[in-house]
């Protein structure tokens, strides 16, 4: 079976539902191809390296899916390249198998009471380091006052 990756970029300012109608039009179109979608995510909004229909940005979308009919193919390229909503698009053969996207949860929601506790343990640390620094500033301080008596005294010497 062949794996293929499409890659296509759409307007920047879309509103979320607009997004996803977009995204579920294209879904749609490619499971007329009797393709199987591994994985339908958007990537995230990028500079565009030239402007595209006046525009400096994009939404940039992937979607990973099993190929179908090939003949089905040539129409779902077509059908990308007339759709309004799509500024470009390019399909790409896969090596592999692409593995199953699964989204990271956010770590700031995750227990805030962790990070809270983290934070006074650094605290404390930074604290007993600020601690020995000093201790050993102080000696380094005497060490330079003797270095610099005892050149003093050299000078006078020369002299």
């Amino acid at each position: 079976m062949s794996f293929y990756e499409t890659l296509y970029i759409v307007d920047p300012n879309l509103e979320n539902k607009s997004l996803e109608k977009t995204m579920n039009e294209i879904g749609k179109e490619l499971e007329k191809t009797k393709s199987k979608i591994i994985n339908h995510r958007v990537w995230g909004k990028k500079r565009l390296a030239y402007s595209i229909e006046r525009q400096k940005y994009g939404s940039y979308i992937l979607i990973q899916f099993e190929g179908g009919d090939q003949q089905k193919m040539i129409e779902y390229d077509t059908w990308m390249r007339l759709n309004n909503s799509v500024l470009r698009h390019m399909t790409v053969l896969l090596n592999e198998k692409p593995e199953i996207y699964v989204e990271e949860k956010n770590p700031e929601s995750e227990g805030e009471e962790n990070n809270i506790k983290e934070s006074s343990d650094n605290e404390q640390l930074s604290d007993q380091v600020d601690t020995s620094d000093s201790d050993n500033n102080e000696d380094s301080d005497n060490e330079e006052n003797e270095s610099d008596d005892d050149k003093t005294t050299e000078l006078k010497e020369a002299e």
